[in-house]
C-alpha cells in the first residue's frame, strides 16, 4: 500500500515538471563567461539560500554589509577577501564564515567558482572558525567504522551538517518531510531516490525531494555537507 501511494506520488511531481534526479556538478556545470559574473540558485528555504557563481579574472564584489550570516566556499579559482579591516585569500576547497554586519569585499584575481550560503535569522552556527580561512571538508574527520556528523545549523526551519562516512558505511532508506540539499566534499557515494540511482564524486551536489525514500552506501570514505529543511512541499 505504502509503496503504491509513494509511486502515485512521484508521478504526480513528475508531472508538475518536478525534477527528482538530476547532479549539478559544482565545477565542471558551472560556466565561466568572459568578463562577467553569472550566478546560478541551488537551493533555498527557511534557514538558507544556496547560490552558486562563476566570476572571470579580475571581476569583484564590492563592499557590502549583510545583517545575516555567510558561508563563503571557493570551489575552484581564487578569491581576495577584505573583511572587516583583515585581508585573506581563499584558494581551492577553502571556506570563511562572515559573520553578520561585517563590511565585506570580494576580488577574483583567477577565474573562480564561488558557492555562498547565505544564512537566515535567528540560527545558531556552531563549530566553525569565524573570521578565518578554513577547509570544509576537514571541518569533520574520519572515524573508523563509523558516521560522524557534526551540526552546524539547527532550528525548528531545518539544519545544515557536515557528515563523514568510513568505508562499507550506509543508511538504511528513509524519507524527511522536506526538501534538502547534499554536496559532496570527499570521495564517492552510491545513492538511491526512489526508483533511480546515482553516483555522487567530490563537486557533485543534488536536491533529495521531501517525502521522497532515499538511501546511501559508501564503498569507501565520503563526505557532505547537507542541507536540510522541514518545509513541506
Amino acid at each position: 500500500m505504502l509503496r503504491t501511494v509513494i509511486k502515485t506520488y512521484i508521478i504526480i511531481l513528475r508531472k508538475k515538471g518536478y525534477n527528482l534526479s538530476k547532479i549539478y556538478n559544482l565545477d565542471k556545470d558551472t560556466k565561466i563567461v568572459e568578463k562577467s559574473v553569472v550566478s546560478k540558485r541551488l537551493f533555498q528555504n527557511k534557514n538558507a539560500s544556496v547560490d552558486i557563481y562563476a566570476f572571470d579574472e579580475g571581476e569583484e564584489l564590492d563592499h557590502e554589509m549583510l545583517f545575516i550570516d555567510s558561508l563563503a566556499f571557493v570551489i575552484d579559482g581564487e578569491a581576495q577577501l577584505e573583511y572587516g579591516e583583515k585581508q585573506m585569500k581563499l584558494g581551492r576547497d577553502e571556506a570563511c564564515l562572515i559573520e553578520a554586519k561585517t563590511w565585506r569585499k570580494l576580488k577574483f584575481t583567477k577565474k573562480t567558482k564561488y558557492l555562498l550560503i547565505d544564512f537566515k535569522e535567528n540560527v545558531m552556527i556552531d563549530h566553525l572558525d569565524k573570521a578565518s580561512v578554513f577547509s570544509l571538508a576537514d571541518a569533520v574527520s574520519y572515524e573508523s567504522g563509523k558516521i560522524v556528523s557534526k551540526t552546524l545549523v539547527k532550528n525548528e526551519n531545518g539544519s545544515m551538517s557536515l557528515l563523514s562516512f568510513d568505508k562499507d558505511q550506509e543508511l538504511s532508506t528513509h524519507a524527511a518531510p522536506g526538501d534538502a540539499l547534499l554536496i559532496a566534499l570527499d570521495g564517492e557515494l552510491d545513492l538511491k531516490i526512489a526508483d533511480e540511482s546515482f553516483h555522487l564524486v567530490k563537486g557533485d551536489s543534488i536536491v533529495l525531494p521531501g517525502k521522497i525514500p532515499h538511501g546511501l552506501k559508501v564503498k569507501d570514505k565520503f563526505k557532505m555537507l547537507l542541507i536540510v529543511t522541514k518545509d513541506k512541499m
